[in-house]
């Protein structure tokens, strides 16, 4: 017969489940299991009688795959080691990172910053916060954030990333850009200002971000925000001196090294400056200094497969630029070659049309009665020579009774759509083959697809951008570029380990994990469980290991 068996011990009751049974006329224990504490059981007792329970929750795939970067990358205590602010509160690291993950998760305003981070998985993973998480704690922590101190960071973080992540510094990609802002900044702002915006909006305060990043993992490692209306070539003028000197504190040898940036940020200055660092370089160069090659056809070029299944043809010539001599290769690809010209059929047909349009109401009335001032206007609106050399047009008739012809010459059309296509690099790399330098040059999309990140409106969203001095406009992008890095560093751990994904995908299937927190009334214990996710965040979730952190 089984029993419930009380025993005192110390003065504690404990409940025990036991059988007994009559073995040879005397009673015997058959077996006993131990059921816990008695005041215990009667707390589970009255759960399953009366299961009130109260469930939560709380955003846990994509904030916990960040922290455990986060926890690799020894990042919030990087940023204090270099900040060097006194115990108080939440650190200035802890501030930098939770503002950094929020932007690649929900990216929100500072003052909303406390509301999201309750809602996340997060909070087991930070201190208790006991000072206010809002916007003016930024602010107050954005000063420790000077362009000092994100330079000594960079270079920590970088260290980290040769050291523990095996990420290689030989190939690096750098590219400026600039964000629009709708601010009215204040008067010793510097960092605010009209100039040139790559988005059209030239009539807003600008703001400037320049990156370097690697080519193993399009890794963020450099940055330097600028005043909105500095060029282009000024600026890598000025920050290809800091980024050797980088590069030295590393212990990168720069004749181990490759840069590549496009054609608006040359110079004769950096030319020179490029020549006396021993640095590699691939850049891309205008088409209308080499008119020289214009002449060169489709058919002069062998194609050969790149490694993303398109074709492409490179020619080698030697190039002097500003007195020394470098390689230049006139790459030919049939898809841009394509492109251009549907768009030049697109412009002359625009153009015949305007003609057209002119002439409809006036042609033979008031001046327009004479050939010759018939002819001079269609050439005025035909405009620049290679339109005048690519359409056809004839005027004849006499006064009064004037009469005009125009179409496209599809002679000289397909001479000319013969000669598009081409692309002009220029290096002075020793060893890589032309046709693995304009591989190289094209994975130049990998900093452009960087800010094409940071200005997503869903990611990590530099705009809108609401401050108003430069330490903390300094402070915002910096954590903008934080966001990147991580993500980055996540997006290669998988694409490494596990299988190849776009960060949207990534991003879409740990944003579906979310983690239930189960309450039942009278109980302190908490359930914690995952909810009912796809087969693919499942398999992701695993392969992080993301349970681990319940």
């Amino acid at each position: 017969m089984v029993h419930l068996v009380k025993k005192k011990i110390k003065g504690n009751v404990y409940l025990y489940l036991e059988e007994t049974a009559r073995i040879n006329g005397k009673p015997t224990r058959i077996w006993q299991r131990y059921l816990g504490p008695e005041s215990k059981i009667k707390e589970q007792a009255a759960l399953q009688l009366e299961p009130e329970f109260t469930v939560r929750t709380v955003n846990f795939g994509l904030p916990v795959a960040l922290m455990q970067i986060v926890k690799e990358l020894e990042l919030i205590e990087i940023i204090n080691h270099c900040t060097n602010k006194r115990s108080q509160g939440l650190s200035v690291g802890h501030y930098v990172v939770l503002a950094a993950i929020n932007r690649c998760v929900k990216p929100t305003s500072k003052a909303k910053l406390k509301c999201w981070f309750e809602n996340t998985a997060l909070f087991e993973e930070f201190p208790p916060i006991e000072t206010y998480l809002d916007s003016m704690a930024y602010r107050n922590h954005f000063k420790y954030i000077t362009p000092e101190v994100i330079e000594a960071i960079e270079l920590r973080i970088s260290e980290k990333l040769i050291k523990e992540f095996k990420v290689s510094m030989d190939t690096f990609f750098y590219d400026p850009t600039n964000f629009f802002t709708y601010i009215n900044p204040k008067e010793e702002a510097i960092l605010p200002r009209h100039g040139h915006s790559k988005e059209g909006r030239s009539t807003l305060n600008l703001i400037g971000l320049a990156l370097f990043c690697t080519a193993d993992g399009g890794i963020p490692i450099f940055q330097e925000i600028y005043p909105g209306n500095v060029q282009d070539a000024r600026l890598f003028k000025e920050q290809f001196p800091n980024f050797c000197n980088k590069l030295e504190k590393l212990g990168i040898d720069a004749d181990d090294a490759c840069l590549v940036f496009d054609k608006g940020n040359i110079s004769r200055a950096v030319f020179e400056r490029i020549k006396a660092s021993g640095i590699h370089f691939v850049c891309s160069i205008r088409p209308s200094t080499q008119k020289k090659y214009s002449h060169l056809k489709s058919s002069d070029f062998p194609l050969k497969m790149l490694p993303n299944g398109k074709k492409i043809g490179v020619l080698e010539f030697e190039e002097p630029v500003h007195g020394s001599n470098y390689r230049l290769l006139v790459v030919y690809n049939p898809s841009l070659q394509s492109w251009q010209e549907k768009n030049l059929k697109k412009k002359l047909e625009k153009k015949i049309t305007s003609v057209h349009d002119w002439f409809k109401k006036r042609l033979n009335k008031n001046k327009w009665r004479e050939p010759a001032a018939v002819a001079a206007k269609i050439r005025s609106l035909l405009g620049a020579k290679n339109f005048l050399e690519l359409i056809d047009f004839k005027v004849s008739g006499t006064f009064g009774k004037v009469k005009y012809s125009i179409a496209i010459d599809d002679k000289a059309l397909t001479s000319k759509v013969d000669s598009l296509g081409k692309t002009f690099l220029l290096s002075n790399h020793p060893t890589l083959s032309p046709f693995e330098l304009a591989w190289l040059y094209r994975q130049q999309y990998t900093v452009e697809r960087a800010f094409k990140y940071i200005k997503s409106p869903s990611l990590l969203s530099v705009r809108p951008i609401y401050h108003w001095t430069d330490e903390s406009i300094r402070g915002h992008l910096f954590t903008c570029v934080l966001g990147l890095l991580l993500l980055m560093l996540l997006v290669r751990k998988i694409q490494r380990g596990f299988k190849k994904m776009s960060l949207f995908e990534i991003v879409e299937y740990l944003s579906e994990i979310d983690l239930a927190l189960v309450r039942y009334k009278g109980s302190r214990k908490v359930i914690k469980k995952i909810v009912e996710i796809s087969p693919e965040a499942r398999e992701l979730s695993e392969f992080l290991k993301l349970t681990d952190f319940i």
